[in-house]
């Protein structure tokens, strides 16, 4: 299973479709916490490692509290979810593309509110503008899932001073002609944010192919929806 899956995987690029990333994260969500162990992935880990790193700086984020409400976008099977009760946060809901996988998510109860919808240019009438303190997205913002012009979107779910934390892959950060960093730069120049961190860490240990090895972890502070 876990090789025909990503296989899949592998097929996603920058032209794909909404239907066929929906097609192949059903099929996958059964054995996704599985398959992405063996991987050794780190998406999760790192997303939540900027949040409190966000959580603990008042310059960051002044506002700090348990109650504050939280998108878990690209949730997945609520890996995240599980990470934020833990440390004592309640106030989350979640977000994809894919019902089976938000299936497995429910069952857990880390979530007040789940959403299927993908992240694209399309608004999502279930979530209002500048309805989250903090969004994190870890895995999700890449080639063949939600592409550049989904930004402005997420941009609008997070309140002014609110905090966009997000993992992005190196191959699809780094080529400028996949238009992720190009967008990002436009949204900061165009005072929708600015960057707060912006690292480069290892995301998968043992990762299937080494282009997939390494990420940006990127924190932004959202100015104006």
């Amino acid at each position: 299973m876990m090789a025909v899956v990503m296989n899949a995987i592998v097929e996603l690029t920058p032209s794909s479709t909404e239907e066929e990333a929906i097609r192949i994260f059903d099929t996958w969500s059964s054995t996704y916490e599985e398959d992405t162990n063996k991987l050794g992935y780190k998406g999760h880990v790192l997303c939540v490692e900027a949040f409190n790193k966000a959580m603990q700086s008042k310059d960051v984020f002044p506002d700090a509290n348990k109650n504050i409400k939280i998108l878990d976008a690209g949730a997945g099977t609520g890996i995240i979810g599980e990470m934020l009760v833990k440390q004592g946060y309640t106030n989350i809901d979640a977000l994809d593309l894919s019902q089976k996988m938000l299936d497995i998510a429910e069952k857990k109860n880390v979530y007040k509110r789940l959403i299927c919808a993908p992240l694209s240019e399309i608004r999502i009438e279930q979530i209002q503008t500048a309805e989250y303190d903090v969004v994190l997205c870890a895995g999700t913002i890449v080639y063949g899932q939600a592409k550049p012009v989904a930004m402005d979107e997420c941009v609008r779910h997070v309140r002014p001073g609110g905090l966009f934390i997000f993992s992005i892959r190196a191959d699809s950060f780094d080529p400028a002609e996949l238009g992720y960093s190009p967008k990002f730069e436009e949204l900061e120049k165009s005072g929708k944010w600015k960057l707060v961190n912006r690292e480069r860490r290892e995301l998968y240990s043992h990762p299937h192919e080494e282009r997939y090895r390494d990420c940006y972890l990127i924190t932004y502070k959202v100015l104006k929806n």
